[in-house]
């Protein structure tokens, strides 16, 4: 995922997001018979381009990996490969080792940088409200200046907190949707990403108006709301940053009841740190969540049963795992920025990732930078696209532009499939393209088209993937 307006940019005012723009799938093309099967399998391949037969199953492809059980990383590896993909990334924020204070300059140019394609904007455009009215000069003023660019300090502490609630992150510091579409109001341009509640923050600034925070977590930068987290001292914040014991949410999204009649949503990836290293007698676990009192931070435990919701620690990194967890999503709504509680084509491979201790960056763009190895498709022939895809392992990431797409490998048919959050795609006749929302996690092959006529396979960049 990055900006709208960016993807824009790069792909052409046809597409929304070229990427997820696709056209008719190898598997539903329709036979050069004219007859009623024709029609039919084009009416199937506009109504949708997702496979759901067995192929859309973790069944399917873990029995086509013989040793898809055997560990890829240690742990040792994955956190040195952290370490690496951080340096790669300057969207990656190494939290612990992060100064204690910022410099008025170095601060301003964080914000700015946060903003993306507002920096540049002196107006708010074509944008909309969540009632579909346009956003004012006045109220695009009012939200720039709530940066409180002009009254930053020469020298600003950093101070410490946790999220105690899933909360949008954003690109400036107002709760105000700025929807690019009068009526399809699915993506906000201001949505950076979703933050999941237990995340240490490195708070560095806040809003004119108080309302908001800005800050770094470990993949993002931006604007989250003072009343969605809590401040906390640094020594108390870092059992966040690395919790000695702690389960890893290993479901697509799990929901933790608090005592008081509250609960709190967890995506995959997730970490809920243990308040007790072993599971009780009654096969539950003692964990802990943050919870906000007068602004600081509290905690609550919760009973977490000991369910194939969570694991003790992060999975091992397998190919089967790979799969079983990309497989937990499918059919989840597409969500903008973690929108409607759910994810985009980033966020879905970034969770899947985390599940084993892999922390990737937040968006399609610096993910394909910083994965440990990369094969570049730039420049070769589709036949040496595919040969080069054949040999991609189970797991790696299929990166065009503003889009990615895990790799499932090849099915009976030696068609190779991918997993992915896909928002929209284009079929064409007559030369007409129409653009079909389809706004789901699925299974497709890589013949699908965007706005332009060309198919997948020919718009990849790379193949990113990790490995010894």
């Amino acid at each position: 995922m990055k900006s709208l307006r960016a993807r824009k940019k790069v792909i052409g005012a046809l597409l929304l997001a070229g990427v997820f723009s696709v056209g008719l799938p190898c598997d539903m093309l329709p036979l050069p018979a004219t007859s009623a099967s024709a029609a039919a399998a084009a009416k199937v391949a506009e109504d949708t381009i997702a496979i759901h037969d067995a192929r859309a199953t973790a069944d399917y492809w873990t029995r086509r990996c013989p040793e898809g059980d055997k560990v890829l990383l240690d742990w040792n590896e994955i956190k040195a490969l952290n370490v690496s993909m951080r340096e790669k990334s300057s969207s990656l924020t190494d939290l612990l080792n992060f100064p204690g204070s910022v410099a008025k300059n170095e601060l301003k140019e964080m914000i700015l940088a946060a903003q993306q394609d507002f920096q540049e904007m002196s107006t708010p455009e074509e944008h909309y409200d969540a009632n579909g009215q346009p956003i004012s000069q006045k109220s695009y003023d009012v939200a720039k200046a709530n940066c409180r660019l002009s009254s930053l300090k020469e020298k600003n502490n950093v101070r410490y907190a946790l999220t105690t609630e899933r909360t949008n992150l954003r690109l400036l510091p107002t709760a105000k949707n700025y929807f690019d579409d009068q009526s399809f109001r699915h993506y906000d341009d201001l949505q950076g990403t979703a933050l999941d509640p237990a995340e240490p923050l490195l708070v560095l600034s806040e809003s004119r108006d108080g309302a908001f925070v800005f800050v770094k977590s470990r993949n993002y930068t931006g604007w989250v709301s003072k009343g969605a987290m809590a401040f906390t001292d640094r020594t108390h914040w870092q059992r966040y940053v690395q919790p000695k014991d702690f389960l890893v949410v290993t479901a697509n999204k799990k929901t933790v009841a608090v005592k008081g009649g509250w609960q709190v949503l967890f995506q995959m990836g997730s970490v809920i740190p243990l308040r007790q290293p072993q599971l009780r007698s009654d096969g539950t676990w003692a964990a802990v969540v943050p919870v906000e009192v007068n602004g600081t931070l509290q905690e609550a435990e919760v009973n977490i049963p000991a369910d194939d919701t969570v694991h003790k620690g992060w999975l091992p990194c397998t190919q089967n795992n790979f799969i079983r967890q990309s497989m937990k999503f499918l059919g989840d709504v597409y969500g903008w920025g973690g929108m409607e509680d759910s994810v985009d084509c980033s966020a879905f491979v970034g969770d899947i990732y985390r599940s084993m201790g892999l922390e990737i960056p937040r968006d399609a763009d610096q993910q394909e930078l910083a994965m440990p190895k990369t094969l570049h498709l730039e420049g070769l022939s589709r036949a040496q696209r595919w040969k080069a895809l054949k040999k991609a392992p189970v797991g790696a990431l299929l990166f065009k532009p503003g889009h990615v797409m895990m790799y499932l490998g090849e099915d009976d048919r030696g068609t190779p499939l991918a997993i992915h959050s896909a928002s929209s795609y284009f079929t064409f006749r007559g030369g007409e393209g129409k653009k079909h929302y389809i706004r789901q996690v699925l299974v497709s092959d890589l013949h699908y088209q965007n706005g332009r006529g060309v198919e997948t396979i020919d718009g990849m960049s790379s193949i990113g993937f990790i490995g010894k």
